[in-house]
């Protein structure tokens, strides 16, 4: 089925677990405990588990790859039928048991059992990597999670359950769901038909929050000496400074520095950064002075998301159109919005093709707060109807 265009997205709204910060999703919050509790029994929702010969490989040791599966209502009903998949990404380090919290909500869990539901399978990814989320993106320390994806999880469901295949498939998310369902859809743009991103994390690194990791110095305080806040509400007061962020990071890592913390700046340092001599990523920035390292900052740059796409736009771009959907507060509190005003200005500004993505902005609101599960559903069950 070719993807439509992507206008038809424009109202939706859903909930995540966002970067540090949690909203609701159908009053509901997804969980980044790392303690895991057995998915409830309902009719239509189903464990998947998978032992990744690729991340087995990586790691020397049996490594198992676990999501949650909710089918649609009438699955069981029409023994032909294929169906779209909506693979979703949670806010930063969400379970893949969060679907338990969704199925506990009465409306939701009333409405997606009635014949009105939209009829689309959902793929609740797992958040859980060595150093925290892994961002289901290859990687020097985490290891090789788009792999296992892409060429594993997604070709064992599509086994297991009666997919529409690679012209059904979706992506979605909020936060760092947000940007792995963007990153998901560039980086592998012909493995999918359509992403659904909303506030995702720094889209471009030269304003990775306010830290431009490319030019400044200093990863904790600005040119003019004031330390970096890191949270705001959405009149702008801040709640606290990336210096006093990464120094709680640095006492949960068994290292003593944020490289190993399992929290948001270690996570993404994982995933960008090579790994050491040690076994442990380097770090960008010093731990306690802030003073960034231009040499890792400069091989953060392969997973830039602008840079990717300013790149290589001739080729990339022909196999994205019609799959691009973002929102966007513009009060986002971790400051997300300035990164993806620059990603919207170049593809503003493309041509062969002129980019159709649909980037949504959206005034006086902040970090997640027009997601919403059902919504995303209704969308992907519009776009999947037969033409």
């Amino acid at each position: 089925m070719k993807a439509s265009r992507l206008p038809l997205l424009a109202l939706l709204v859903l909930l995540c677990t966002c970067v540090r910060a949690q909203n609701t999703s159908n009053t509901q919050t997804d969980e980044a405990a790392p303690v895991q509790r057995p998915l409830i029994e309902h009719e239509l929702l189903e464990e998947f588990s998978y032992e990744s010969p690729v991340l087995t490989a990586f790691n020397n040791k049996p490594t198992v790859v676990n999501a949650a599966v909710l089918l649609p209502s009438g699955y069981a009903k029409d023994k032909k039928k294929q169906y779209p998949v909506r693979y979703n990404i949670a806010g930063y380090g969400g379970r893949y048991t969060r679907v338990n919290r969704l199925l506990s909500d009465k409306e939701f869990n009333s409405w997606w059992s009635s014949k009105t539901a939209p009829q689309v399978i959902t793929v609740f990814l797992n958040g859980q990597g060595p150093y925290g989320d892994p961002y289901q993106l290859n990687s020097d320390n985490s290891g090789p999670y788009g792999d296992a994806l892409i060429k594993e999880i997604i070709p064992a469901i599509d086994a297991k359950y009666r997919t529409q295949g690679i012209s059904g498939r979706f992506t979605d998310g909020c936060s760092t769901g947000g940007w792995v369902s963007l990153a998901l859809q560039l980086i592998y743009p012909e493995d999918f038909s359509g992403c659904y991103s909303y506030s995702p994390d720094p889209v471009s690194f030269h304003r990775m929050q306010l830290i431009d990791i490319y030019e400044d110095e200093n990863a904790f305080t600005n040119k003019h000496g004031y330390e970096r806040p890191s949270k705001r509400d959405i009149y702008g007061e801040p709640a606290f400074s990336i210096k006093k962020e990464v120094s709680d990071e640095n006492k949960e890592g068994a290292s003593g520095t944020y490289v190993d913390s399992g929290s948001q700046w270690g996570s993404w340092n994982a995933l960008y950064s090579p790994r050491g001599e040690d076994g442990l990523p380097v770090p960008v920035f010093h731990p306690t002075t802030g003073v960034i390292d231009h040499t890792v900052a400069k091989q953060w740059e392969k997973y830039d998301l602008l840079k990717m796409v300013s790149a290589d736009w001739e080729e990339l771009g022909p196999k994205v159109q019609g799959k691009i959907y973002v929102w966007m507060g513009d009060m986002d509190n971790y400051y997300l919005n300035n990164a993806m005003r620059d990603f919207d200005a170049f593809l503003k500004k493309t041509t062969n093709p002129t980019s159709d993505a649909v980037i949504e902005f959206e005034a006086m609101k902040g970090h997640c707060d027009e997601y919403s599960h059902t919504k995303v559903l209704k969308a992907i069950g519009i776009r999947s109807m037969p033409e």
